[in-house]
């Protein structure tokens, strides 16, 4: 067997050019690879060499590899692959440009409101996926709360995950503790048996850090900060933070309940309770001043979200970036909220924005794609089945679970809408653009103004591909911005505006001031109009017709 190097820069693993060390855990080291086949940065997880004949490490090692990847979610950092080279141990997966939620509040404190709720919902999204899979996570803590250049909030580090369905031995059994102590639960510090309750008090936890500044509990020994969160109840986060909406103190105060009997039952309730709140707040801030949030919430937003952009940029993160990087960056760190797997704000839109001409009865778009959408499981009802091909869907079929959306329940058109958005941004990041133009053709024919506007986005997109990244320009008009209500359009037209101002980078003959500063004003105006969504968005409320 090869001896791992103390350092593996430098050296080619099969597909992996290892380019740089990121880090050192207690189980390995990570290090920033180029996968050559698919010319893509990933993140190379190396077990250590000496635990490679443990098999209790090995066991976790691979378990962290099948726990994520069963996960198809935008708030969980994606596996790649789980393998093995000369003797090599490794996972390779998404790799995250950004810095932790540990680093950032410890370089900017407490961040603006907005921002805080926007990564208690992006993370709180991760652990329903996760519980909804059956997985406890068991380390939530800011550390594992990477946040990226676009603002989204990723989950990472399933090493210590349990699969409450599995009837395989856990690498852990009751009666052992493992975890951080800080942020662990009471049942967690005893030794008990887990389930998705656990996830909720560690992440109330890291709530609480997030919100004051500080985790709740202090003391000297890990078995001291155990014994406060099995017997010790924590200062009320109103104390700290009066100026915070009762309705959210309470909310987090209650995900640290010591009996889980006592918590949220599911992320999913505890979700809607966030999202009333946060609609609680907005309005209440809506009502400031004649001119509402549109005065007050894009200014402060964009400069919470600036100061991320700095700390980020200063290196704190998963790697500094290039110049070219890093001039994006602002621009897409202030779209911070808008990832919400498949387009929150759907409520705001004008009110025949679905329904205009919903008389024409055309046959579903794309279905021809892929056929095999009818071996897609078909589920209850169409919420179901979106969060299906949203979660569930393994990444090979995820076209087949966008079109099942369509080709099972063709007459919910908000649904059925919502499905294409991501099938369209599915299709773009593939770079297929012989189906992205046929897709484009089918929508517009479709006599509703949320497809008309889709296929314009997505001929914009086209363009990108074909190599014509000064066609954003003229597709991305005054008239574009004026009517773009959905925050799905603005997060898809922003891709397309920065991948067209990368692709104009690359061509010399195109990279011209002019171009370059169009594209950039293109991209600054989709922020400002997100700002605005974003500002009269009611989350939790199913979209409307």
């Amino acid at each position: 067997m090869v001896e791992t190097p103390r350092n593996l820069t430098g050296v080619t693993l099969g597909d992996f050019k290892i380019d740089r060390l990121l880090g050192r855990g207690g189980m390995g080291e990570v290090y920033l690879a180029r996968q050559v086949s698919l010319n893509r940065e990933v993140a190379f997880k190396v077990l250590r060499p000496d635990l490679l004949a443990n098999e209790t490490y090995l066991t976790r090692f691979e378990f962290e590899a099948w726990a994520a990847a069963k996960l198809n979610d935008p708030n969980i950092v994606h596996i790649y692959s789980l393998g093995s080279i000369d003797g090599i141990r490794f996972i390779a997966m998404e790799y995250v440009q950004g810095t932790n939620l540990k680093d950032y509040l410890q370089k900017k404190s407490t961040p603006e409101l907005n921002l805080a709720l926007s990564i208690m919902r992006q993370a709180g999204s991760a652990i329903k996926a996760a519980g909804e899979m059956g997985l406890v996570h068991r380390d939530i803590k800011p550390e594992n709360l990477l946040l990226t250049k676009k603002g989204l909030v990723k989950v990472a580090d399933f090493g210590l995950c349990r699969d409450q369905d599995s009837e395989k031995p856990h690498v852990t059994q009751p009666g052992v503790t493992m975890g951080t102590p800080l942020y662990m639960s009471p049942e967690q510090a005893q030794g008990h048996v887990l389930d998705h309750r656990s996830d909720l008090y560690s992440l109330g936890v890291t709530f609480y850090h997030l919100l004051t500044g500080r985790p709740p509990f202090h003391a000297e020994s890990p078995l001291a900060l155990a014994l406060k969160h099995i017997q010790d109840v924590p200062v009320d986060l109103s104390v700290h933070r009066p100026d915070l909406h009762p309705d959210l103190c309470r909310l987090v105060m209650k995900l640290m309940e010591k009996d889980p009997a006592d918590r949220y039952q599911s992320a999913a309730d505890m979700l809607r309770d966030l999202a009333k709140i946060r609609e609680t707040i907005l309005t209440a801030n809506a009502g400031a001043s004649p001119l509402g949030v549109a005065v007050t919430t894009p200014a402060i937003s964009i400069a919470d979200v600036s100061g991320l952009s700095k700390t980020m940029a200063k290196g704190a993160a998963l790697g500094e970036g290039s110049s070219r990087n890093r001039s994006g960056l602002a621009a897409m760190l202030m779209a911070v909220g808008l990832l919400i797997g498949g387009g929150v704000g759907w409520s705001l839109r004008p009110a025949d924005l679905l329904a205009a001409h919903s008389r024409a009865s055309v046959a579903p778009p794309a279905l021809w794609m892929a056929p095999a959408w009818r071996d897609v499981p078909k589920q209850a009802n169409v919420e179901t089945q979106y969060r299906y091909a949203q979660v569930q869907a393994e990444v090979g079929t995820r076209q087949a679970a966008w079109l099942a959306v369509t080709g099972y329940y063709p007459q919910s058109k908000e649904w059925a809408s919502r499905a294409y958005t991501q099938l369209a941004r599915l299709l773009f990041r593939d770079r297929d653009s012989s189906k992205l133009k046929s897709f484009a053709a089918e929508l517009d024919r479709i006599d509703r103004p949320h497809e008309k506007r889709l296929a314009e986005i997505v001929n914009a997109g086209v363009g990108v591909l074909g190599g014509d990244p000064e066609g954003v320009i003229n597709r991305f008009s005054p008239d574009f911005f004026g009517s773009l209500a959905d925050p799905a359009f603005a997060e898809f037209s922003l891709e397309i505006a920065l991948e067209a101002e990368r692709a104009a980078r690359l061509n010399p003959a195109a990279a011209t001031n002019s171009i370059l500063n169009k594209l950039k004003q293109i991209q600054f105006r989709l922020i400002q109009k997100t700002v605005e969504i974003m500002s009269f968005d009611t989350l939790g409320r199913p979209p409307q017709p």
